[in-house]
Formats: structure tokens, sequence, C-alpha cells
């Protein structure tokens, strides 16, 4: 048995090492002078909703915003940012939330875009998130002829954030975003040589995809917008685009270009070409469908809206008679693939 004085030693220095092994966390429950652990909840974004799967969020996002809402819906926390500071790959937003599970919605784009307004920066609860077209009323309807800034839409629901205020407890959210706005580009191409000018033609697209609400879906009570080009062009090409010819002459060529909202798949939208000579509508195509179409075979692991959220911009080539109606025996090019467009009424 150990002398008393070595007992005593041997006991102090134990609850020494006990005391020392007790406060080496992170809490300041006795110590003042010792920090808590962190306890935080970081937001980050993603944008590789794209066809090539890359990720592209800092150089095409150039603004963000985005909310929180706690498990009963309340709105509980909001953040923005934008500029320079989104190049950054460790980009990222600290939120003051704690202990909780949260709804995030992100709107991104919207710093100094003149295209679309939201409904409120201050929302009660979530559904009061719309963001709206700002269109032209001519003649009774909606028109857009804007060249669109690019707006991005985020969701991600039920994230944990679970404190303990004796470990680290840093939570980060990615909000995966999906690009609302597309381009559209539309060529007309003589068939036998005529000569084509851009304002022989009004190219219009009609969709009412105007109103999109909270969850990214297209409001019910959207109108129907006419979109038309913020671009036209009157040109050439030697593209050897016509098949069955070895060689292709130069070609007198019209081109229009067009921003419009959000696409859907089984969205009733057409497109249509008039003949401003009489007036005569020339083309009137479900523009959605034939970009459907196009999908085929080459992108068959995504569904319809996943195709339609990943492509941003599309190409329509028509080709038109020494009438200047369109010769359908060509059928239509969509982003450089020949589609043979299914008898419709009233094309």
């Amino acid at each position: 048995m150990l002398p008393n004085i070595f007992r005593n030693k041997f006991m102090l220095s134990l609850a020494m090492l006990s005391a020392a092994v007790a406060f080496t966390g992170c809490s300041s429950l006795v110590y003042d002078d010792l920090s808590e652990c962190p306890a935080r909840l970081d937001v980050k974004f993603q944008f590789n909703y794209t066809l090539d799967r890359g990720e592209a969020f800092a150089a095409q996002v150039h603004s963000v915003n985005v909310w929180a809402f706690d498990k009963a819906g309340n709105f509980v926390w909001s953040g923005a940012a934008a500029g320079e500071a989104l190049t950054s790959p460790d980009f990222k937003i600290e939120t003051p939330l704690g202990d909780g599970t949260y709804d995030f919605i992100a709107w991104c784009g919207l710093d100094g875009n003149d295209d679309f307004s939201l409904a409120t920066y201050t929302p009660s609860d979530m559904h009061e998130l719309e963001v709206k077209l700002n269109t032209i009323e001519k003649d009774g309807g909606d028109f857009s002829s804007s060249h669109f800034k690019a707006l991005f839409h985020g969701i991600k629901t039920g994230v944990v954030h679970k404190v303990d205020p004796y470990a680290p407890s840093i939570t980060t959210v990615t909000i995966p975003l999906i690009k609302d706005t597309n381009d559209i580009a539309v060529m007309l191409v003589n068939q036998d040589g005529t000569v084509l000018d851009k304002n022989d033609f009004s190219v219009s697209f009609s969709y009412a995809d105007a109103w999109l609400a909270w969850n990214n879906a297209v409001m019910n009570d959207s109108p129907l917008v006419t979109y038309t080009p913020w671009s036209s062009l009157s040109g050439a090409t030697t593209s050897d685009m016509i098949p069955g010819e070895a060689e292709t002459p130069v070609r007198s060529t019209a081109l229009y270009e067009m921003s419009v909202s959000r696409l859907i798949a089984g969205g009733n939208a057409y497109l249509d070409i008039v003949r401003n000579t009489d007036g005569e509508v020339i083309i009137h195509v479900p523009l959605i469908d034939f970009f459907l179409l196009e999908k085929g075979a080459r992108f068959d692991m995504y569904g319809d809206q996943e195709y339609l959220d990943r492509r941003s911009d599309y190409s329509v080539v028509f080709f038109l008679d020494n009438g200047l109606n369109w010769y359908t025996a060509y059928g239509i090019y969509i982003n450089g693939w020949a589609i043979v467009p299914p008898q419709n009424e009233g094309v």
C-alpha cells in the first residue's frame, strides 16, 4: 500500500487530470474565457442543371436572394449578395439560424433586372415569393420584346440543423438552381434564291408563362404573352443545311432572336410567322412539342421537363419557297437537327 503522502498526491493529480479533460471541450459553462464551439448554418448555391452538367454558377449567376422558413412555414431569415463575391469558389452566405428544420427558396438574377419583378422581399410565408414578367400592354394583350437577363430559381426543403454546444456543428446547405429564361433564334432561309428582308415577316411566340410561383411552377392564372424579337437581321448563309445537295449556294436569310420565360412540357405555345405583304400566317407550329421531338434519343436520359430546364437556348430554321411560303418538304431544323413535323391543322 502507498504511503499516505504518495496516495494523496496521486489522488490530487487524478482530480486535476479529470478536470482538464472535462473542460477541453468547446463549452464555456464554467470558464468565461473559453469560446463556444462553432454552430452555424451556411447556404451555398449550385448551377449545373445544363446539358453538359458543368458547374456554371460563378459564370452565369450575378446576384442571389434566398429566404428561409421554419417547419411551420413561417419566414425566419433572408439573405442576399451580388457582384464579384459570387465568383469565388468559396462563396456562401452565413445565417444566424439555430436549431430547427428549414425550407429555403432562392430567386437569383433579380438584381438590376428590369424584366422580372418579385412580389415581395419580406414574405410572411413562401407562397408569397412569386415572380412576374414585366410586359407591355398593347391592343388588350401582353407583349414582351426584351432581351432577358438570366433568372434562376432554387428550392431546398427539410434541412435539419442541430446545434451541439460541445462539438462543432457547421451545416452547409447547397441549393440547386434552374435557369428560367430562354433564348430562341428563328432563321428563315430561301429555297430558290429569293432575297429575304427581315421586314418581310413578323415573328412571334405566344405562351402563358409570365408568372412563376414560389415553387417555380407556371401559375394557372398567368396571362398569355406574345413574345416578339429583340433583334432581327437580314443576311446570307453558305451553310450546307439542305439534304441531298452536294454544294449549297449562298442563300438569303432573315434571323429573329427572342427571349422567353420558363418552358413547360405540354404547354400550349405557338410560334407564328406572318408574311407582311399580305398578312398571311405562313407558319403556325407548337414549338415546345417540336423542341421535345428534337430531344430524341440523344437526350433520352432526361424526362421532357428536365430537358427543357437544362437547355436554355434554341435555334429553329425554316426554308421558304419562291412564294415565301414554308417549304415543308425540308421540315424544320431545330438545334441543327432535321425534324419532320407531324401533320398539324393550321400548318
